[in-house]
């Protein structure tokens, strides 16, 4: 190919990626109603709704695992083949039936109970939010500590506190504040790198992913699922 065809082909490229982003925009603020992925405003990532991942309202887990390994590919996030069929690899909708805004995976590395530590690498999909939670003394241990480091993506870290301002407000989902299940309105936003911990023993918290979604590492003290107590009514693991 000469010269100047190469140049006009490359600009027709650019042209044409120009177009669908600008498609993809236009047509983001359809997402809810659409049944289909939707390219989300301002990066690559799709946003899903809960048509994609409920039929007959039931969640269906190999959709959910889909989105995150196209959250992967999008991130260039590597997971070992071993750990795809890995049964620590899992996701959770909670029972709450809003997995397109309230939802998780992740993989359990270590969770020693004898020598107390755990190992945790969290998913998040664009805008996913972890249900409010508290960690108690249980088993005979005292109650969960726990920090976190932001791998990939950002993530708004929710502590105790804070006002209910129009602009928080407008950040969390439906489902979470009808049911009066939020008592933390004082975030953290943090991006790759960035390291935060728990306040308080025992004090709600979540976290909430930006818009390009999140992978966090946590590191933490022993996980019981004794202890693991969500402010959403009837929410569990």
């Amino acid at each position: 190919m000469q010269r100047r065809d190469l140049l006009k082909a490359v600009v027709g490229s650019v042209a044409s990626v120009g177009l669908l982003e600008s498609f993809g925009a236009a047509n983001a603020a359809d997402a809810k109603t659409s049944s289909t992925p939707t390219q989300a405003r301002g990066n690559s990532m799709k946003k899903y709704d809960n048509d994609y991942f409920y039929k007959d309202g039931v969640f269906q887990q190999d959709r959910a695992f889909e989105a995150y390994y196209e959250m992967f590919a999008e991130m260039n996030y590597s997971l070992a083949d071993s750990l795809r069929s890995n049964k620590d690899f899992w996701v959770a909708d909670f029972g709450i039936g809003d997995f397109a805004n309230v939802g998780m995976a992740g993989i359990f590395f270590f969770n020693d109970k004898e020598f107390r530590y755990f190992g945790h690498d969290i998913y998040l999909l664009p805008g996913q939010m972890i249900p409010e939670h508290r960690h108690l003394a249980a088993e005979g241990l005292p109650a969960k500590h726990e920090s976190w480091q932001v791998r990939h993506g950002s993530i708004y870290n929710f502590s105790e506190g804070g006002e209910k301002t129009p602009q928080v407000l407008a950040m969390l989902p439906k489902s979470q504040l009808e049911a009066n299940a939020i008592n933390c309105f004082n975030y953290k936003y943090m991006t790759v790198g960035d390291q935060d911990r728990l306040g308080k023993l025992e004090a709600p918290h979540f976290m909430m992913a930006g818009s390009e979604g999140a992978i966090v590492t946590e590191y933490a003290c022993y996980h019981s699922m004794d202890g693991l107590k969500f402010t959403f009514p009837g929410a569990h693991p």
